[in-house]
């Protein structure tokens, strides 16, 4: 089921959530909406779904105007951040609601039911918690029972708002992983709201960033990565800027290379003003003279050649930087 967005805008007041958007989402597709808190990516999602309404602009389901459709006539399918599960239903019974409210003549029978509601439950991993309540389970297991929900009523599109963003970084990661791979079974079209990169890159077909109520880029999560069209895109994404005139040299953290000596290589010194350790990488803040402070990412043993301390000043050597005009 693919999905055109065109021309929507969205204001709130004297605040404008979306700006004459215009996004086409191919069907079959996983995309992420991704892009800082009042960036629009909610808003958005939300009026694909029908939950909000645009002041201007067409939503248009496999090319025909969806924009006056109620939610439940789009026949999508809604995850939330907080799963919205009802709290005095099992599992079962909260995978099982909206089939049962389906009008008599779509409706399965209880045995047909039965049967969707395990085959669901057996989808997403989780078929030997059926007759637990939410206050029985995990994050992460609630969150599946959500998703089990959302696809029982078989929808055109699912659409799933920061799904993991009240998970620990452990679990998050395993259930985006498991995401990737269930849709890759399915192939329902999928539109996600994200603030994380790394989750939008690792499980996206199409990255959209967005900033300010507008889309900045739309493409491959390599291609948006390794091709950032804008200051903000390489920023957003991990991006550090090294400030000049006429133009601005953005690159990435890990690859700017430090040395005790300059050794004739173009490059600049920074005081290291902080050093934090984290897993196998270093990071360091340097700051320039010129006050500016630059953010580098090493490896462990890297460092601990270097044996730097905070203090002392180091050369550095930007490498596969991106020139954007100031």
């Amino acid at each position: 089921m693919s999905i055109e967005i065109r021309s929507v805008t969205k204001n709130f007041g004297k605040h404008c959530a979306l700006k004459n958007i215009d996004l086409s989402i191919p069907g079959g597709e996983l995309v992420s909406l991704l892009g800082p808190s009042g960036s629009g990516k909610t808003t958005l999602l939300r009026i694909i779904a029908g939950l909000e309404a645009p002041d201007s602009g067409s939503i248009l389901f496999h090319g025909e105007d969806a924009t006056k459709q109620s939610a439940r006539d789009r026949k999508v399918g809604f995850v939330f951040q907080n799963y919205a599960l009802f709290r005095h239903m099992t599992v079962f019974e909260n995978v099982a609601f909206g089939l049962k409210v389906k009008p008599r003549r779509d409706r399965l029978s209880k045995s047909g039911i039965r049967d969707k509601v395990f085959q669901l439950l057996k989808l997403v991993q989780i078929d030997w918690l059926v007759d637990h309540y939410p206050f029985q389970l995990s994050g992460g297991q609630r969150q599946r029972v959500a998703l089990a929900r959302a696809l029982a009523v078989e929808p055109r599109v699912l659409l799933l708002d920061e799904p993991f963003g009240a998970l620990d970084a452990k679990v998050r990661k395993e259930l985006r992983r498991w995401l990737r791979r269930l849709h890759d079974e399915i192939h329902v079209t999928s539109v996600f709201v994200t603030h994380d990169q790394e989750e939008a890159l690792e499980v996206s077909d199409i990255v959209v960033v967005m900033n300010e109520g507008q889309i900045e880029q739309v493409g491959a999560p390599d291609d948006v990565y390794d091709h950032p069209a804008n200051p903000f895109v390489h920023g957003f994404l991990g991006g550090v800027s090294i400030h000049g005139l006429p133009a601005s040299a953005y690159v990435r953290p890990h690859e700017i290379e430090l040395s005790r000596k300059r050794n004739g290589v173009p490059g600049f010194y920074g005081v290291v003003k902080y050093i934090f350790r984290k897993g196998t990488t270093v990071h360091l803040e340097l700051e320039r003279d010129n006050g500016e402070c630059v953010d580098v990412e090493i490896d462990r043993d890297s460092f601990r050649d270097l044996e730097l301390k905070e203090g002392e000043k180091v050369h550095a050597v930007p490498g596969n930087s991106r020139v954007f005009s100031n």
